[in-house]
Parts: structure tokens; sequence; C-alpha cells
């Protein structure tokens, strides 16, 4: 079951969206030849950068506060977008993380 909060899906449409791209264009130019690892390191990389900056972008306001000046009240603006409880630019990291071990496993494995 996938948790998630607000726009925290984009999390896996990103990725998904651009595995579709890169595996049509690695199709069409004929380079089925290569390690199948590489593509998907790259759509990894890629689609960490988007998410950090997409997530950063859309929870630049989750953490603002309003105080009630009458009844000194705090309200919490926005929502947090995450994807199983973790903040969705978290998932940035993660994605490159991925892409540069995919990267390294085909180069010695």
């Amino acid at each position: 079951m996938i948790v998630w909060k607000g726009f925290g899906i984009l999390n896996i449409v990103v990725p998904g969206i651009l595995f579709v791209i890169v595996g049509s264009l690695v199709s069409a130019l004929g380079l089925d030849s290569i390690d199948s690892r590489l593509p998907m390191a790259f759509v990894f990389i890629v689609s960490g950068v988007i998410i950090w900056y997409l997530g950063k972008a859309l929870n630049a306001d989750s953490d603002k506060v309003l105080v009630d000046m009458e009844t000194g009240q705090r309200y919490r603006m926005g929502t947090q977008h995450s994807l199983f409880f973790i903040p969705m630019h978290y998932w940035g990291p993660a994605g490159l993380a991925i892409g540069f071990i995919l990267i390294v496993a085909s180069i010695f494995i």
C-alpha cells in the first residue's frame, strides 16, 4: 500500500514517466546492447534532481505558522507533501544514491 500526502505521489510518477521516455529512446536509437543499469541510473539521477527541487518548492509554504493575535493559537499553513511519511524532497538524494550505485555496479559487476 502506497501512502502519500499532497503531491507526494510525484515521487513515483516522475521516475515512471522518465523510465518510459528513456526506455523508448534506448529502443528507438538501437542502444539495446548497452548494460540496462545505465539507463536506469540516468533515470534515477535525473528524477532525484527533479524531485529534490520540486519537493523544496512544494514544501516551502508548509512550514509557515500563523498566530491568531486574539487567542494566541497557532495554525500551520499548507500541507507537507510526503511519501511514506517522508517529506518529498528527501527522496531526491535517495534517487541520486540509487543512480550512482547502479553506475558503480555496472562498472565493477
